[in-house]
């Protein structure tokens, strides 16, 4: 997945099942790993778990929606290291709610977390690998829900749609700097947020008769693809989103939940097709 030896990396939201397992990833292939998240516990025993596995690592909690943290994070990353090479900036957050009755305070957390922090945070990159004069690579993390319709979804959908373009805006103007930016497209991935849908057999069987794969993603399968994106072997791709959903999108899948419209005031219910 190729050789990271003598770099830095950044992973955020390093403290969920799709970032510990990229800073394994990261690690593995050579890398000095910055792991960030706000939630500090978790983080510490996912630094613990790659100290122990050999690699040298800096843990900084962190919450990417305050400017001053994250301007913290990175002086202690230049001090620590003086160069970041890599960022797969991950941290996200999502709940369901129609948005007729959402409440604001539910909506701006998901614009600030995804959408604001996610500028945070790619800004702060950005600048370190200037600084360093290397160039460097970030991959930003969104979902096929930026590309459609997700029902009960809707502030984490419009949220994401802005990451979505802004890493396409960053992967123009820091060409310049020798910066690329690209963006990845998870499908349905077995993760702490999709449990409690997944635990439902019929919602589970639903998710994999529309996965032309034949299985659910994993996060190790999101890991392995920003550590491609972020290495020499894609040193060619740039301001490009990936899709990474076992070919769910062709059809429009995943659709979460549904409800008839044939009725006035229907409820919206786990989705779940019948059998064929």
């Amino acid at each position: 997945m190729g050789d990271f030896t003598g770099q830095t990396a950044l992973i955020t939201g390093a403290a969920g099942d799709i970032g510990a397992a990229a800073a394994l990833a990261f690690a593995r292939s050579g890398a000095r790993v910055v792991v960030t998240d706000r939630r500090g516990d978790e983080l510490d025993a996912v630094a613990t778990a790659l100290k122990q596995s050999g690699a040298e690592v800096l843990a900084h909690a962190c919450d990417q929606t305050d400017p001053d943290a994250v301007a913290a994070l990175f002086e202690q990353v230049r001090g620590w290291s003086g160069r970041l090479d890599a960022a797969f900036l991950n941290a996200g957050y999502g709940r369901y709610g129609a948005l007729i009755d959402l409440p604001f305070d539910q909506w701006r957390k998901h614009v600030e977390v995804n959408l604001n922090g996610g500028f945070l945070m790619a800004q702060g990159a950005a600048r370190l690998m200037r600084d360093a004069g290397r160039g460097g690579a970030i991959v930003m993390n969104a979902s096929t829900a930026a590309t459609h319709v997700c029902d009960l979804l809707g502030a984490y959908v419009a949220s994401k749609s802005g990451v979505r373009m802004l890493a396409k805006s960053l992967a123009s103007e820091l060409g310049v700097h020798r910066i690329r930016v690209n963006l990845i497209l998870p499908g349905v991935i077995e993760t702490a947020m999709t449990r409690s849908l997944l635990d439902d057999p019929a919602v589970r069987a639903d998710a994999l008769r529309n996965t032309p794969v034949g299985r659910l993603g994993r996060p190790e399968d999101i890991a392995r693809l920003a550590v491609f994106l972020c290495g020499e072997e894609a040193g060619y791709v740039t301001g490009a989103e990936v899709l990474i959903d076992g070919g769910q999108t062709l059809h429009g899948y995943p659709r979460w939940f549904s409800a008839d419209y044939a009725q006035v005031s229907a409820e919206w219910v786990a989705h779940s097709s019948p059998k064929p």
